[in-house]
């Protein structure tokens, strides 16, 4: 059955009209004519997947993978209470609170250009894409990191003397809110960043100030642990993406650090697990709105503004994309679990979707870096002089005030080849992690391969999806 089905793939796929393309990386003007033509790519692309699933199927051992792989322990109590973290530790800490109030001073009383105020360059190049870069590699460091955590810690600990606050608040937080504030936190979050006014540094830290006071307000009332897992968009989103990162980082009930291991990149996340239904909705949101950042950004969503604006306005039709993209991801999603119900004849399409869920992170991860590779390490570096004159008023305190950006950093090619990689390797991991969720939850290993068949198949549609949408012209 599986040789059939792989030959009908291959044979279609290979059918498919040959058209040689030329294409424009993401972040370049600069043309580059791929050797092969794309179809090329897609069709490579997506046989390696295949070829990926068929081996797992081979070689897969379901203990040997989440059960007897030991992960090494790095750093533990004894070692991280030692003088040299009893420095360490705070000056983190410090240097997190210090860097956090000088974004919001910067906006309020800096440069009202962008690309001269040290706030917008901060949140929206080094925070939200390369903290989203990186934390999948190395682990959840927000948890260290976070600077309003920090802060109310500090607050309940050394100021109003009640550390009880942080795990326990005034009240018990409802179910019935549940985690629809990280939904309606991250819709937000999307629309201010693809549609609101972003870039003003005064709104920005504006809003970055309406936040944290909001946080810390409920870290009070429903305890600052119950906030951070539930009702905190940024530490839930980045324990997802953390969770594929070879550190795993435990704290202790005060939240402090107690604990640091190595752990396989599919580990973590292979461990994750979804309650319901509203927490795969924040998931496809969040899949389905790095999508929307990149396809944005092609001819053919020119054309659906070209069509929508005159009659709706730019701000509306745009807000539109961010609420309709999602919303045909979680329908595609949820027919494609009906589908593996029917096959399989075991679970619900609920169970299904909340238990293979977390199989998509790793085309979120491997997306969010390839589309924004080349923005990172062109357009971050505004942050090199920015450090030196941070408020925008000719300062030079580290002598680098006067720095030009190097956009040949990385080229057109060198962008569009790393994409390809990065891409096929972010979907042969969901594939894996599809597996490992598949065989949790159903009884034998033929009906585990039987609901692996249309999630390959998604798998590959994403697959040419994302390169194409990478491959396109930037028109904006």
């Amino acid at each position: 059955m599986i040789r059939n089905i792989f030959l009908i793939i291959s044979t279609i796929s290979f059918l498919w009209i040959l058209t040689p393309i030329k294409i424009y990386a993401h972040g370049f003007g600069e043309r580059y004519d791929l050797p092969i033509p794309l179809t090329f790519f897609l069709i490579g692309a997506s046989l390696t997947i295949i070829f990926s699933f068929l081996l797992l199927l081979l070689f897969y051992n379901k203990k040997v993978i989440t059960n007897e792989f030991k992960s090494p322990i790095i750093l533990n109590q004894n070692t991280l209470n030692n003088i040299p973290f009893k420095i360490i530790k705070p000056f983190i800490k410090t240097t997190s609170v210090f860097i956090f109030v000088l974004i919001i001073l910067t906006g309020f009383i800096g440069s009202n250009n962008p690309i001269e105020n040290f706030s917008a360059p901060m949140i929206w190049i080094i925070w939200w894409v390369g903290f989203g870069m990186i934390t999948p590699i190395i682990g959840n460091f927000w948890k260290i990191l976070n600077p309003i955590k920090i802060i109310f810690s500090f607050i309940v600990k050394n100021i109003i003397k009640q550390p009880k606050f942080l795990n326990t608040g005034l009240f018990t937080y409802p179910k019935k809110l549940d985690v629809w504030p990280i939904i309606f936190s991250f819709l937000l979050f999307s629309w201010f960043e693809n549609v609101g006014n972003g870039s003003s540094p005064l709104t920005l830290s504006t809003l970055i100030t309406i936040y944290s006071l909001a946080t810390i307000t409920f870290m009070f009332l429903f305890g600052c642990k119950t906030w951070l897992e539930r009702g905190d968009v940024f530490s839930v989103y980045y324990h997802i993406m953390g969770s594929f990162g070879i550190f795993n980082i435990i704290q202790n009930q005060n939240l402090k650090t107690s604990q640091i291991s190595l752990r396989l990149p599919v580990l973590g996340l292979a461990k994750l697990k979804t309650p319901n239904i509203p927490f795969v909705i924040f998931h496809i949101i969040l899949l389905g709105t790095i999508s929307f950042d990149g396809l944005s950004e092609t001819s053919l969503w020119s054309k659906v503004e070209i069509a929508l604006i005159p009659g709706l306005g730019r701000m509306i039709t745009e807000s539109l994309g961010i609420i309709v993209i999602p919303t045909l991801f979680f329908i595609l999603l949820w027919i494609i679990c009906w589908i593996i119900f029917i096959i399989t004849k075991e679970k619900t399409p609920e169970t299904i979707i909340t238990s293979l869920i977390f199989s998509l992170t790793p085309i979120a991860i491997a997306y969010h870096i390839a589309h924004y590779i080349s923005y990172i390490l062109v357009t971050g570096q505004l942050i090199i002089p920015l450090i030196s004159d941070p408020f925008g008023y000719g300062w030079n305190i580290f002598g680098t005030a006067n720095y030009s950006l190097n956009i040949g950093i990385i080229n057109a090619k060198t962008a569009w080849y790393s994409s390809v990689v990065i891409i096929v390797l972010g979907h042969i991991f969901s594939v894996i992690i599809a597996h490992i969720k598949a065989k949790e939850i159903f009884s034998t290993n033929s009906i585990v391969i039987k609901s692996q068949l249309p999630f390959l198949i998604l798998m590959v549609f994403y697959t040419a999806l994302s390169l194409w949408i990478i491959s396109q012209p930037i028109i904006n």
